[in-house]
């Protein structure tokens, strides 16, 4: 007997770990750097120079690239800026099934803070979150279909899963100039450069993707006229990309995140010799995964009335996908100033990230709850202190709409801010108002057997002598055609003629008169 069989190309949610590591180190004032009389904002961006597990460790090495601005009492020009890195190289246990050499890594740039330990020397303090995240990828083998030399009767039914499509990471770089408008003086030195996503739409096409949406870049300099505060600068630059990517097509669900990976601002000089060209050298990363719905018809049962045929199974574990679907909240707070901050005379920028904290099932679906962190500048009345940033939280929860979760469900949410306004409502208390995105994907993880093989024997004669040659049979309550034919030894196909029944379904009390068949 010949079994054919067909291959599913699919994964499965094997472990998920967080982790975290504090990076802390004490940093010099450059010598060319003015000394430091308090900090306005520090930053951080974390670039992992090597990943990788082996023998149930996690290795990373890299750094931890901080941009630093603060305000000197020595200097007409009050704001400077300072950058450095904070290497680390660390090895942490792993626990079960995280410890493959193929699990995802992620990072979360938690909390990071600067204190002034004297005029000459900062102490940096930071928290890295690791997310490792290992998936199980495989070809599922089903059986479709059975042929052999002698009569086989096969029952099969349609298996609905969800198989993967693409999984692989890709790039796209995006490069720009800016021309700073005549209204703004020319850049001295670059004190503060943030680049983020905005408006991200991400559509399948046939065989590829398009990513648009807008780079949103703010720039903070010093300027080469004037000694007082520095200037800033806003704008946004539109992006299109079309992604190959063999295989999709509009009818798949993606899961699409794209992330800057790295960038590279420089100032040039225009035609007339002035520092008025800001060049942008964006690199921005595609984790991409694509998932297709299946259908197909599975051998769920076999036998032969001429041959004893023994069906092998096998215990599957495979995931199908519930619910993909994008919901968008509002979200708004007031917050107020310090006792130590300047008051707020305007609102130069505001900007921000959002995480999501827990995610948990309620009765009517999933509960995100979450933290939007916003990072803001202002202009001050004070000539000591002309410009001042400050961070804030501002809460969130949303409730996801979501059927039959259950114990084995799988679910994740991402985050994405869409939109971040920020108004100054008096002197000292700013209202936030945010606009946000959270992708849900839903996976119901279903434990089922598959038919692997079967194995062959004559048939029992001595065991078919005993039973009788003709039966009737009155039908039960969830009978069904398939199981009265195997029991009785021969078929469906011969039931429905003898009786002449029109379906295959025949009702609880049906009078049926079966006949034992025996095949050569």
């Amino acid at each position: 007997m010949e079994l054919v069989r067909k291959n599913i190309h699919t994964n499965k949610l094997k472990c998920k770990s967080s982790l975290q590591i504090n990076l802390n180190d004490d940093i010099n004032v450059p010598d060319s750097k003015p000394d430091i009389a308090s900090v306005m904002k520090v930053s951080g961006e974390v670039s992992l120079e090597e990943q990788k597990i082996l023998s149930g460790k996690l290795y990373l090495k890299g750094f931890l690239f901080f941009q630093l601005l603060y305000l000197s009492a020595e200097t007409d020009h009050q704001i400077h800026s300072m950058t450095g890195r904070l290497p680390f190289d660390e090895a942490i246990y792993l626990d079960g099934e995280c410890s493959v050499e193929n699990a995802a890594i992620r990072w979360e740039l938690e909390d990071l803070s600067a204190n002034v330990i004297n005029s000459r020397k900062i102490s940096m303090k930071s928290l890295l979150q690791i997310t490792v995240t290992a998936e199980e990828l495989f070809d599922e083998s089903v059986c479709v279909s059975a042929s052999a030399d002698f009569p086989v009767c096969t029952r099969t039914n349609t298996l609905h899963l969800t198989s993967l499509g693409a999984c692989k990471k890709d790039s796209y770089r995006f490069r720009d100039e800016i021309v700073l408008p005549s209204s703004k003086n020319s850049v001295r030195e670059l004190l503060y450069r943030s680049l983020s996503l905005k408006n991200v739409d991400i559509r399948l096409l046939k065989d590829q993707f398009s990513i648009k949406g807008d780079l949103v870049v703010f720039l903070l300099y010093a300027a080469e006229e004037g000694e007082a505060a520095a200037e800033y600068f806003e704008t946004e630059l539109p992006f299109h990309a079309a992604i190959d990517c063999n295989g999709c097509d509009e009818t798949m669900t993606p899961d699409i995140g794209l992330t800057i990976a790295d960038k590279t601002v420089e100032v040039r000089q225009d035609n007339d010799g002035e520092p008025r060209i800001i060049s942008l050298d964006v690199l921005m990363e595609l984790q991409i995964k694509i998932y297709e719905d299946t259908s197909v018809e599975i051998i769920r049962d076999i036998y032969s009335p001429s041959m004893t045929l023994t069906p092998v199974f096998r215990p599957v574990v495979y995931e199908n996908l519930l619910l993909h679907n994008t919901s968008r909240t509002r979200v708004s707070d007031r917050v107020k100033i310090t006792d130590t901050a300047p008051k707020i005379l305007q609102i130069c920028h505001g900007s921000g990230t959002a995480r999501i904290d827990d995610v948990y099932p309620t009765e009517d679906g999933l509960m995100a709850e979450g933290i939007i962190d916003a990072d803001i500048f202002y202009i001050t009345p004070e000539d000591a202190r002309p410009m001042y940033a400050i961070k804030a939280m501002v809460p969130f929860q949303q409730l996801i709409e979501a059927r039959d979760i259950g114990p084995d469900t799988v679910y994740s949410v991402a985050p994405e801010l869409e939109q971040l306004t920020v108004l100054s409502s008096d002197s000292d208390e700013l209202e936030i108002k945010a606009s946000l995105l959270l992708n849900s994907l839903v996976f119901d993880r279903i434990s089922d057997s598959f038919l692997s093989d079967i194995t062959e024997q004559p048939p029992d004669y001595d065991a078919l002598l005993k039973m009788p040659g003709m039966t009737g049979y009155i039908v039960k309550e969830n009978d069904d055609l398939w199981t009265i034919a195997k029991e009785h030894h021969t078929t469906m196909e011969s039931i429905m003629e003898l009786n002449e029944l029109a379906d295959e379904a025949p009702a609880a009390g049906t009078h049926l008169l079966l006949l034992k068949e025996i095949m050569p």
